[in-house]
């Protein structure tokens, strides 16, 4: 079956789609700040910036059934300390690639709803660096080592399944929402303790999407 709608994408040709994906801030977003949840680095996955409530998305619909989406979340955060001619640098990031596979339920057809299933998986690639002309060997190594420690605590990947549908109420532009369940696996690590830690919870989020069809 995935055979035939992948054949179909290929003499339809593709469809590019760019849009926004909105879930509101709630009162989990509020009790992970309240308990300490979030990484204490400022990127981490729960802490607001390389995911915020308003995303965007991009791909392509391959044929009436089948469309590729994937998302990209950046977020750095850079310090650097002079003391005379002694520096101290500092800085902790990620970046978040993700990738959806939406299969329609029907034939997309303007003007009707048209639901689909989606299936997705994403990583928080971490960087994390600490290095100063000030450190001697014994200071680097324990900068070093905590740098790695931070690195583990932003690293992680997820993956995500659900129900989506949308409709286009005008050429070229559609509205939708998608209700997905989503699991995250992540590493806090230190010298003496390691824990491997997860988090499954559910999504609701709006989507407004523009699409360029071809002369076709």
């Amino acid at each position: 079956m995935l055979a035939g709608l992948l054949m179909s994408a290929a003499v339809a040709g593709p469809i590019p789609v760019f849009g926004v994906d909105w879930a509101p801030l709630s009162r989990s977003d509020l009790t992970m700040v309240e308990d300490g949840r979030t990484s204490g680095l400022g990127v981490g996955e729960f802490d607001g910036l390389v995911r915020p409530s308003l995303s965007t998305y991009g791909g392509a619909w391959f044929g009436p059934r089948v469309g590729l989406m994937g998302t990209l979340g950046i977020a750095r955060l850079q310090s650097t300390t002079w003391t005379g001619d002694v520096y101290e640098a500092r800085h902790w990031g990620v970046v978040r690639p993700g990738v959806d596979l939406r299969v329609g339920l029907t034939r997309r057809i303007a003007a009707r709803p048209t639901p689909w299933v989606v299936a997705g998986v994403y990583g928080d690639i971490p960087s994390a660096r600490d290095v100063s002309n000030g450190y001697d060997d014994d200071e680097q190594a324990a900068a070093d080592t905590a740098a790695y420690e931070d690195r583990l605590r932003l690293g992680g990947f997820g993956a995500r399944l659900g129900l989506g549908a949308e409709i286009r109420p005008v050429p070229y532009v559609s509205l939708g929402l998608s209700f997905v369940g989503e699991a995250h696996w992540g590493v806090i690590r230190s010298a003496e303790v390691g824990v491997l830690s997860s988090l499954v919870s559910t999504r609701t989020s709006l989507l407004v999407a523009f699409e360029w069809p071809g002369p076709g």
